[in-house]
């Protein structure tokens, strides 16, 4: 996790000189507005109940595990200060748990009382933040750029904290194309600047499977790369951070770790709640 501090470390150094100013208003921004603010009068629709099981920020937010994305939390809202609020979490290959990593960190933030969360399934080609919540495919965003649907009518209200939800949608013919849309730009703008207290996250794909998070990646404040223990190749994350040079990295996520390594933390973990908490495993 040391990486990941210094990373973010740096980021809160180059915030002064990244600040961005609110985007030009455009046709796009326009609709989108209008959009979002139809879309606020409307009802949750995801059940707890049928949220995957690793979706642990969801299905067991007093573990271990969703202990980690809640200091993954901190130390992104320690970065934010007022310009960074557009998140893509990437990884280099497929398989690595980007979406999994996505959703609970957009759940972990949500849960603020001060924060509200607009989770993005920008992964075009291989949507999967629906199967994860346990909801139908429906009409996200690929069809709001194609034109095909308002904004408002592809937004969920997850009734999880104050998580709101735009999901794939459609599998387009030409996502990079999509993505790389000017109407994109306008909506990143839009959402970005539209309440100081909202962050965005996207779920994007991975970045040596396609070049739509490549693209994607020119409109963030921050990129977050996982990395699976045992798995992910250090040439191949080399490779993928080559791809987004330039842009600023929060830092990356080691996931799926084993648990022999991880077995002096979750010890130490133990001996923190029953010495200061009072009581063994504290809620």
């Amino acid at each position: 996790m040391s990486r990941i501090e210094k990373s973010l470390e740096r980021a809160i150094e180059m915030r002064e000189s990244l600040r961005k100013g609110p985007g030009k208003e455009t046709r796009a921004n326009t609709a989108a507005k209008a959009d979002i603010t139809k879309f606020e009068s409307g009802e949750p629709l995801i059940s707890a109940e049928a949220v995957d099981r690793q979706i642990v920020c969801i299905r067991d937010p007093n573990s271990l595990v969703a202990e980690q994305y809640k200091k993954l939390r901190a130390r992104i809202l320690k970065s934010a200060g007022d310009s960074l609020n557009t998140v893509m979490v990437t990884s280099s290959q497929i398989g690595e748990g980007k979406t999994i990593t996505a959703i609970n960190l957009a759940v972990a933030v949500a849960g603020q009382l001060d924060h509200t969360v607009l989770l993005v399934d920008a992964d075009l080609r291989n949507p999967s933040v629906h199967k994860y919540l346990g909801m139908k495919p429906g009409c996200g965003l690929a069809d709001y750029l194609r034109g095909d649907v308002k904004l408002s009518d592809a937004l969920i209200k997850t009734g999880i904290g104050k998580l709101v939800l735009l999901p794939a949608g459609n599998p387009p013919d030409n996502p990079s194309e999509l993505l790389s849309s000017e109407k994109m730009k306008g909506l990143v703008d839009e959402i970005k600047n539209r309440y100081s207290d909202r962050y965005i996250i996207f779920d994007s794909s991975p970045l040596l499977a396609a070049a739509d998070s490549i693209s994607l990646a020119g409109y963030m404040d921050g990129v977050l790369l996982v990395v699976q223990a045992g798995h992910t190749a250090p040439k191949a994350a080399r490779k993928a951070l080559s791809l987004i040079k330039g842009c600023r990295l929060l830092g990356a996520v080691f996931n799926n770790v084993p648990e022999y390594l991880a077995r002096q933390q979750i010890y130490s973990y133990n001996v923190y709640g029953s010495t200061y908490g009072g009581e063994k495993n504290p809620r």
